[in-house]
């Protein structure tokens, strides 16, 4: 007994001469990490650079728009700031600010605990070390940090006033929707500026107790700005608004009616959010940039004084497509309409531009290039110019003549008919001319709906989310017949893709920025003449090119038809739902889409039924239109042009429905701005539903 007692004292000797080593350590260590502090050089005058946005440019170098800072910061000196303002921001953050030496001892011997404890750490820092944390230090969540944090503010208190300090921290203060700064702060949320932080922008009057009201929401969210601000929950910023009101009354700043007049219901919760983005033709591109530099990170793009985005954009281009749409597209409530231009040769972005109801707004792009595929819309035939592909790779010609009936059935309760009704004997070729469904829907089975969208993802359409497995019998893994006229795509990847077929089968990815400078040092630059895949034979894109061609020379595109030649393919979905036209240059692919938000039935303004051959069409030729106007010599342009103009190489008699006699008559003239081509109705045979797609 006496040896075990013996043994236990032994062991709690070396504990406590452990411990007290270990104390010792901590307390040499934490004085000489002290000592360096105090010794290290510290800017007093330091203030964080303002972020500066990013700006923008064309292929030609000219500017067209900025990326700003996810962060406003708008310093504002302190004769700016109300009084009321201090009050609010002191009595909820830390009432002791006037009379404490700028640390918390409390707050850091807690942290210090839960530090070592592995327990997460508390808030209680004084304003002075808030700022100091703010400014110098970081938020991270070590003992060590909250130690600097603390000697820094001891020093920064024997060097600025209180009423310095606190200035700056009001300038530095975070709260929330990317303001920082109480200045920022007021003209988001407020739309005022914080000197005038009581007045009503309806009346034009100031009153004390709504610039009480305004300070203590704003002191209030300051612990929590994303979660608490009054666009993200004003119920919890009103609540947190009393908060402060009744910690402003303890501290004797106001009086009980003072808090009542704030707090009551009749003052006007003007929440403006006036923090509009600079205006810009290119809204959608500027955010296609913006995500495609973010991995920057927000240190080098805004805090880098001043980087420079050199991009793919053609601004006349963008401003003849933007005018395009305004030209040709109908008023009609809730109508949608998208206009997309890639260069083939490199997978260059030239323009993209929507017309959105509402207009659009910042990230607002969804239908030109959605970022989710439940926002695709249906290609129509737009998909006809890759089955024709699938099929010469596996074997098929472009004269092998099949028989085109008015409708077909293709699978039980999928029977699809041609948009114009008729019947006859067609070619591969001249079937993608008039769009014939009942040609194309079988081939595209034949061939196999995977080899197909296979074959079109290659090329760049991005399809998203296809129904496989589910009404296509007990195969798993199968593409719907029902989908050989209409696959989920987007303009952008279609006119990408097609602009596979003009590259001769290769395929480049599309690309949007040319160089990103920061002053000093170049952190990229794209290729010249980038690499790209080849994803189908060269003979099969030329053929399948040369088959576009006659689309809009003689076919269902003869709207488009230019004085050089075209190549492109019409789209029509089940019920004039939406209408495409994609034309393509060897220089440029241009897509057209227009559809209703809430999908209904297209009209035009005398209400005939919208076909991709009509108004898309229409507005891919008045882009061109608008563009060579901007490009004439009396005109700027800001870029060199993406098209070479030539005279059309031959003339071909329209072809009839028969693919084995065609008349030979002449070639009629270019279509009219509204082609005077009216679809008639044709009948609705029994045997199931049917599927109208067409030009």
């Amino acid at each position: 007994m006496a040896a075990r007692k013996t043994r236990n004292a032994q062991a709690r000797r070396r504990r406590r001469q452990v411990v007290g080593w270990a104390v010792l350590a901590v307390v040499v260590g934490t004085a000489s990490f002290g000592a360096g502090l105090v010794a290290a050089p510290l800017d007093y005058n330091f203030r964080p650079v303002p972020p500066k946005s990013v700006l923008l440019l064309d292929s030609a170098g000219q500017p067209f728009a900025t990326v700003r800072s996810p962060q406003v910061e708008d310093p504002v000196p302190g004769s700016q700031i109300p009084r009321v303002m201090r009050q609010a921001i002191v009595a909820a953050e830390d009432k002791n600010f006037y009379s404490n030496s700028g640390v918390d001892l409390l707050a850091i011997a807690r942290a210090g605990w839960r530090d070592l404890t592995g327990g997460s750490l508390q808030g209680g820092s004084t304003i002075t070390q808030q700022y100091v944390k703010n400014v110098y230090t970081g938020s991270e969540q070590t003992a060590l940090r909250k130690l600097r944090e603390a000697s820094l503010a001891i020093r920064l208190e024997h060097h600025l006033t209180k009423n310095q300090i606190l200035t700056r921290y009001l300038n530095t203060l975070y709260l929330g929707n990317g303001t920082a700064g109480v200045e920022a702060a007021s003209r988001y949320y407020f739309g005022v500026p914080i000197a005038s932080l009581g007045l009503n922008v309806k009346t034009g009057r100031s009153r004390h107790s709504l610039a009480l009201a305004r300070a203590a929401t704003l002191a209030g969210i300051a612990p929590a700005p994303s979660l608490w601000n009054p666009i993200n929950d004003p119920k919890q910023a009103r609540v947190r608004e009393l908060y402060v009101l009744n910690r402003m009354y303890v501290a004797g700043d106001i009086n009980s009616s003072q808090a009542d007049r704030a707090y009551g219901k009749h003052l006007p919760r003007i929440v403006a959010k006036t923090q509009p983005e600079a205006e810009t033709i290119a809204p959608e591109f500027r955010d296609i940039v913006a995500q495609s530099i973010s991995h920057y990170g927000d240190t080098t793009l805004f805090a880098s004084g001043g980087m420079q985005v050199k991009t793919t954009l053609d601004l006349n281009l963008q401003q003849a497509a933007t005018e395009a749409l305004d030209q040709v597209l109908p008023k009609q409530k809730g109508l949608d309409a998208a206009i997309v231009a890639v260069d083939p040769r490199n997978g260059d972005l030239r323009a993209i531009t929507e017309r959105k109801p509402g207009g659009y707004v910042e990230n607002g792009l969804d239908v030109a290039d959605p970022p989710k595929a439940d926002i695709s819309r249906s290609s129509g035939s737009t998909i006809k110019p890759f089955t024709l592909a699938a099929a010469l790779e596996h074997g098929h010609t472009l004269s092998e003549t099949h028989y085109g009936p008015e409708c077909i059935q293709i699978a039980p309760g999928y029977r699809p008919c041609n948009a114009e009704g008729g019947a006859g004997y067609y070619s591969l070729q001249s079937a993608l001319e008039h769009s014939i469904n009942t040609v194309y829907a079988p081939l595209a089975v034949k061939v196999g709906m995977n080899r197909v969208v296979k074959l079109a993802r290659r090329a760049g359409i991005e399809t998203g989310h296809l129904d496989s497995g589910k009404t296509c019998g007990t195969k798993k893994h199968v593409i719907c017949p029902s989908y050989a006229l209409g696959i989920p795509v987007s303009p952008l990847s279609e006119a990408n893709a097609y602009g596979t077929f003009l590259n001769h089968g290769v395929h480049h990815q599309v690309r949007s920025v040319l160089s990103v400078r920061i002053p000093g040092q170049q952190l990229f630059k794209a290729a010249a003449n980038p690499h790209g895949n080849r994803v189908m034979p060269a003979q099969v894109a030329d053929q399948v090119t040369s088959a576009m061609g006659l689309v809009v020379q003689y076919g269902t595109g003869t709207a488009a038809r230019q004085p050089f030649p075209v190549y492109g393919k019409t789209g029509t979905t089940d019920n004039f739902r939406d209408a495409w036209f994609t034309g393509c240059t060897r220089t440029l692919c241009i897509t057209v889409w227009m559809g209703f938000d809430k999908p209904k039935e297209l009209r035009d303004s005398a209400g005939a039924p919208v076909y991709g051959g009509t108004i898309p069409a229409h507005m891919f030729a008045q882009t061109y239109t608008n563009y060579r106007a901007l490009l004439s010599p009396g005109a700027t342009p800001s870029a060199t042009p993406t098209f070479t103009p030539v005279a059309p190489t031959s003339t071909r008699p329209t072809p009839t429905r028969s693919a084995q006699s065609r008349p030979t008559k002449t070639p009629s003239s270019p279509a009219k701005p509204h082609p005077s081509r009216t679809p008639s109705a044709s009948s609705t045979p029994s045997g199931g539903p049917t599927k109208k797609h067409g030009g």
